[in-house]
């Protein structure tokens, strides 16, 4: 029998495409996941365009009862979203005024192009037309931080009662909390693996087959206005203009909103919202903050190195936890560090430190320079600068 010259890897090539076809014919083909990290309710990403708890925005905690629904959804189904009568969850002033800051320009240009702006020039048009509403469902983004310079896209799946402004098609277009731009979820949804980490610990109401992923309406036929479910009273609906900022909402007191979601029954609703992370602020911008969301602030003053003093470092109850109105929230505020203050009073006597004092030299041998109170004629001795704690 003769044999030709690379005949056994025509048949192996031959044996390999038969299999594969095989595969496919029979179903035994798998479809690659797509990794999406987890994002929960008060939880910043990991770089954010925006400090934390700059005031941008603020989530709400959803009862269980309002936030399952899930699915491939277009931007203006009634009740896709939700909102509240309070217009401050999302400050679109605020953000354009970062945005435009001359120390800002490179975090602006990237932002804008993930809009698919044609610059910078046109955020404040951009914004002016987006509309602040709360997801009533966990929803399927590509959202995006921003690390060295750049904007750093990533698959993420937004819990259910996060803020976020969605364009004149109806899509999530920015991450309220912390000004991430945001864009369209491009893969299916069942490919989804949602991955938890960190702070973003998998929430109570997750279920894997309640996601949703935002359609856009055809661009032709933008959104005007917004029917969404009045989240503090699930029997009446808000009817809100694309573009406005929810203070002219007109109240619907029996919505026609047929959603793929069980409505909740009395007693499941919850007008908790969710509590910022403010460590890092200071004090008085902190206060601020909470109380706007009808919060009680306390703060106690505790020494912490490192940290600016007046800054908030620790908080309670912590970031992310439901916050119903008038409930307490204790601030860690870093003390003011005690400092020497020069006075020209030479019968105040302070006692020489450890850090005044060398050890090794004998008291009357140690330099004048070293001397807190020194000479009252001469004060070279004093220490200068500080003011009292």
């Amino acid at each position: 029998m003769t044999r030709t010259r690379g005949s056994g890897r025509v048949f192996v090539a031959l044996a390999v495409a038969l299999a594969v076809i095989g595969l496919m014919t029979t179903g035994c083909a798998f479809a690659a996941k797509t990794t999406v990290r987890a994002v929960a309710r008060g939880v910043p990403t990991a770089s954010p365009f925006f400090k934390k708890a700059l005031g941008l925005g603020a989530d709400f905690a959803l009862a269980e009862g309002i936030s399952r629904i899930g699915g491939e959804i277009q931007g203006d189904e009634p009740g896709l979203y939700g909102g509240t009568k309070d217009a401050g969850r999302c400050d679109k002033a605020r953000l354009s005024d970062f945005l435009l800051k001359p120390e800002n320009r490179r975090k602006a240009e990237e932002w804008a192009a993930v809009q698919g702006l044609g610059g910078v020039d046109e955020i404040a048009g951009f914004v002016r037309k987006l509309t602040p509403v709360l997801l009533r469902g966990d929803t399927l983004v590509k959202n995006h931080d921003y690390k060295r310079g750049k904007a750093k896209a990533f698959y993420a799946l937004l819990e259910a009662g996060i803020a976020v402004l969605v364009d004149e098609l109806g899509r999530p277009a920015v991450q309220c909390s912390c000004g991430n731009p945001l864009a369209a979820y491009d893969k299916d949804i069942d490919e989804a693996k949602v991955e938890f980490d960190g702070d973003n610990k998998r929430w109570a109401s997750y279920d894997d087959t309640k996601m949703t992923k935002v359609k856009p309406v055809p661009e032709e036929k933008p959104v005007e206005v917004y029917e969404l479910v009045d989240v503090e009273d699930p029997d009446a609906g808000l009817a809100r203009e694309a573009g406005s900022d929810g203070t002219g909402d007109e109240v619907v007191p029996d919505p026609d909103i047929d959603v793929p979601s069980g409505e909740p029954s009395p007693g499941e609703t919850t007008e908790s919202a969710v509590l910022p992370d403010v460590t890092g602020m200071p004090a008085d911008e902190a206060r601020q903050l909470l109380e706007s969301q009808g919060l009680v602030v306390e703060t106690t003053e505790e020494a912490s190195e490192g940290a600016e003093p007046g800054t908030v470092v620790g908080q309670s109850p912590q970031p992310g936890e439901p916050a119903p109105p008038d409930s307490v929230v204790t601030l860690v505020v870093a003390a003011a560090t005690d400092v020497l203050v020069p006075t020209d009073d030479p019968s105040v006597i302070i006692e020489p430190t450890e850090e005044t004092v060398d050890p090794e030299v004998p008291p009357e041998e140690t330099e004048a320079v070293d001397d807190p109170v020194g000479d009252p004629g001469d004060d070279s001795g004093f220490f200068g600068g500080g003011t009292g704690g």
